[in-house]
Order: C-alpha cells, then structure tokens, then sequence
C-alpha cells in the first residue's frame, strides 16, 4: 500500500469519528485529548490483512477508537495531590465527555456483533487501569517493572487488538515501543513546558539511578535514547511495514 493511499484511508477514519462523536455541547464545552493518529495508524496496519470488507473494517477501527478515547478522557480526572488539577466544571466536562465516548464504543460494538472482540478490548482496557495503578503507587520492584508498566499503559488496549487479528509478535512489540516512545516525549514536551510530569514521581522514588542522572530531564531523556535504539532493533525483526508506519517512525525517532 502506498503512503499517499494509507493516508487517505486514516483521514477517511478519523473523519468517521469525528462525525460520530461530537456533539454541539461537547464541541463547544470541552477540550480533551485529541485522537491519537499513531493508534489510529497501528491499528489500521493491524487489521489490513483480515478478510473483514473495508466499512466494517473502518467501524471496527472506530469503535476502538472511541475506547481508547474514552479512557484517555477519564484518565485526565485527577487524583489527589496531581500535577494537573482540574476545575470542578472540567472534571465534570471530562467525566461526561468519557462516558459519551464509552457509550458509542459499546454501541458500535454491539451492532458490528464482535463480541470476542469487545472481550479482548476489555481486558486491553483493565490491564492500562492495572499498569497506570501501579505507575502511580510506584507498585513496581525494578527497572524493568518500570518500564513493562510504561509499555502496558500506553499500549495495551492495541495489544489485544492487536492479537485478535492474528498479528505478529514481533509486529506488536515494534507497535507497543512506538506508542511508548510517543507518550515519553509528550511527558518530555511537558516537563520543559511546565516543569511537571507524571512520571516525576518515579524518578524520585530512584528509578534508573545507576545511571546517576543529574535531573529528571536527563533520566527522561536517557529513557527515550534507549528506547528508541530498541525500537531499530524491533525493526530489523519486522518485514512489510508501510510506508506510512516507517515515515512515521523516523518522525518519532528524529524528535
């Protein structure tokens, strides 16, 4: 498939979304996380090679993303002590805003009749609940608990996707570390923007410190350093990528 093809079925996706999940109130009231693309890519990578027909292969594409965004609109509720409290009329925008999003994920799937598929999503959603608990009670013995936790909370919902289609291994690994690597440079955005990050709490509790960082910008980014030279060796594994997943690395590892 050629980048210029894929692009144009991805903007033919989230056009769908966009349609169905806003409303005039909701436009105009609230300002939650945007769709994120690079899930929207993945997971239409993910379900190419299925013999679904191409509409319900947009519905299905959808739905998981109205799950994905659901949950990341819930997940900007803030908890006690957070770094980005929210005014009580944006708590209850937000609280709104996910559960109007829940509610067209269980509706689509309830028409498209994938019920095995809403199970596998279930269980995507319970583990990111998981891992971002632990994240955020430092329930974690290692580095690498630290970092599978990261792994799991940005890409678990995918994961099982992921599976139910039947892909690769080797493709999924590749995937979870881009969206991870994603979400860490986000955390990097904000931490020069604003001095604060959620993951502050872990450098803290002395995450990584073998390698004696001076400051949490310089733990964060030996983070990302490392995990994009393991994202290179993840593709060195993986054949028949698109040229929209490739561009779109490079974009993420050149940051």
């Amino acid at each position: 498939m050629t980048y210029q093809r894929s692009r144009m079925q991805l903007k033919e996706v989230e056009q769908l979304v966009h349609e169905e999940t806003t409303n005039q109130f909701l436009q105009e009231q609230f300002h939650g996380p945007a769709k994120d693309k690079d899930q929207m890519l993945w997971l239409h990578e993910a379900i190419r090679g299925s013999e679904l027909s191409e509409t319900v292969r947009y519905r299905v594409i959808s739905a998981t993303l109205y799950v994905i965004q659901a949950h990341d609109t819930h997940d900007m509720i803030d908890e006690k002590n957070d770094a980005f409290p929210l005014a009580r009329k944006d708590r209850e925008l937000t609280v709104l805003a996910g559960d109007y999003y829940s509610a067209l994920y269980y509706r689509t799937m309830a028409e498209l009749g994938m019920t095995a598929l809403l199970a596998k999503l279930q269980k995507g959603v319970q583990e990111t609940n998981t891992a971002k608990t632990n994240l955020r009670e430092l329930h974690l013995a290692t580095d690498q608990d630290l970092f599978d936790t990261l792994l799991q909370a940005s890409s678990a919902i995918f994961t099982q996707f992921a599976r139910y289609f039947e892909c690769e291994e080797r493709f999924i690994e590749l995937a979870s570390r881009v969206l991870l690597l994603k979400q860490l440079l986000l955390e990097e955005k904000n931490s020069r923007a604003s001095y604060k990050s959620r993951l502050l709490p872990a450098y803290e509790h002395g995450y990584f410190a073998h390698s004696a960082s001076a400051n949490f910008d310089d733990w964060l980014a030996e983070m990302i350093t490392d995990l994009s030279q393991d994202i290179l060796r993840c593709m060195e594994d993986v054949t028949g990528l698109s040229d929209a997943q490739k561009v779109r690395i490079q974009e993420l590892l050149k940051h």
